[in-house]
């Protein structure tokens, strides 16, 4: 005698199915119908069934792991993958179940990774997994595999406007850059990357980095963004140029460009004028240069500098005896981190004269 779980359902069946909303038997039984009537009909009720079933486990304070597959395992069905509203719930299923065991002592990325790899096309799912793993350092699929796609997609705007996608995206220039070295279409590496809409956020960080960067790579690479979309100002280019020097760069073409823009600003005291003033706000001042091995660089900007630009050198040397004068607070610390360096060069004597030598030993000596 054959059972009743193995009986072969017609349509009419799952029609009662559908009526006494039984879910369980519905789908272990709704692909008994041969493909070839799988129709309109059919199609509905798949469609009501598999939003009634979501939705009774969407009402659930939790998700189990036996809720979460068989959700992904009816992923697989041709017909509900094209079910926009299906797919929607789906994804909400699987982002509140891997929340949750993630936090597990053994997180669950076997299960995730199945999970993104059966739709990768989707932006909105491909954020919300970048959000939910971001903290981790240890995981099987980066932030960047998440996002590439979600990045050139028109909803780019959006996701651009959260501080972690943007990290991941300097991330990923900051790489790109060095691979195309001086020569490479740093423009073009732009344009494959991120969507047009995600440019105004990643330039705003980019400006808020060309004046003060986490760290030194960052300016030149802000200044490099910017300038491959035409928008970096003369002014502005004065300002990194000048930068530039001080921070301890590696000779090429941007130190050549440099070194000849400082040379230009000696002939306009205008200018350097906007330079200082921005070179005044930051905290603390640039002044790698100034602690580098390399004596013979070092000892060329320098007197590049005392040629060119000595508001800088005095600037630089008037903040450094306020701070170790102590009459004056620097809430952020000493803003001339590099002023023993420079001061204990053997050649700052040439730069500055012997009685500023002297003066920032005396007061060292207290």
């Amino acid at each position: 005698m054959t059972s009743l779980h193995a009986a072969q359902y017609r349509l009419a069946d799952l029609e009662v199915l559908t009526q006494e909303e039984n879910y369980e038997e519905f789908f272990s039984h709704a692909l008994d119908i041969l493909p070839s009537e799988r129709q309109e009909l059919w199609k509905g009720m798949l469609s009501k069934m598999a939003d009634g079933f979501t939705r009774q486990i969407l009402s659930k304070s939790s998700i189990s792991q036996v809720h979460f597959k068989k959700i992904e395992s009816l992923f697989t069905w041709p017909a509900l993958k094209a079910d926009d509203i299906f797919k929607g719930q789906r994804n909400e299923i699987g982002h509140r179940y891997l929340k949750n065991c993630l936090k597990l002592e053994k997180p669950c990325w076997d299960e995730l990774k199945d999970f993104w790899e059966a739709d990768q096309k989707d932006p909105d799912n491909a954020f919300k997994l970048a959000e939910l793993t971001q903290h981790f350092d240890q995981k099987p699929i980066t932030t960047w595999t998440f996002m590439e796609g979600a990045l050139k997609s028109p909803l780019s705007e959006f996701y651009c406007k959260k501080d972690f996608v943007l990290e991941v995206v300097w991330q990923k220039l900051a790489i790109d850059y060095v691979r195309l070295g001086e020569k490479g279409d740093f423009l073009k590496k732009i344009d494959e990357t991120v969507h047009p809409d995600c440019l105004p956020s990643l330039n705003q960080l980019a400006m808020n980095k060309l004046m003060a960067p986490d760290k030194i790579p960052d300016r030149e690479l802000a200044y490099q963004l910017l300038n491959a979309q035409g928008k970096i100002t003369p002014e502005l280019s004065d300002f990194f140029m000048t930068v530039y020097l001080l921070e301890n760069p590696s000779q090429g073409e941007l130190f050549n460009l440099a070194w000849n823009r400082l040379s230009e600003l000696s002939r306009s005291i205008s200018r350097r004028e906007l330079v200082l003033e921005k070179m005044g706000r930051l905290d603390p001042l640039p002044d790698e240069i100034f602690s580098s091995l390399d004596q013979s660089k070092k000892r060329a900007i320098l007197n590049l500098f005392k040629l060119k630009f000595p508001e800088y050198l005095n600037l630089y040397t008037t903040q450094c005896f306020k701070f170790y004068e102590g009459k004056t607070i620097f809430s952020h610390g000493n803003p001339t981190v590099k002023c023993q360096d420079l001061m204990r060069f053997d050649f700052a004597v040439d730069i500055f004269g012997k009685e500023t030598i002297d003066r920032f030993h005396k007061i060292k000596s207290i």
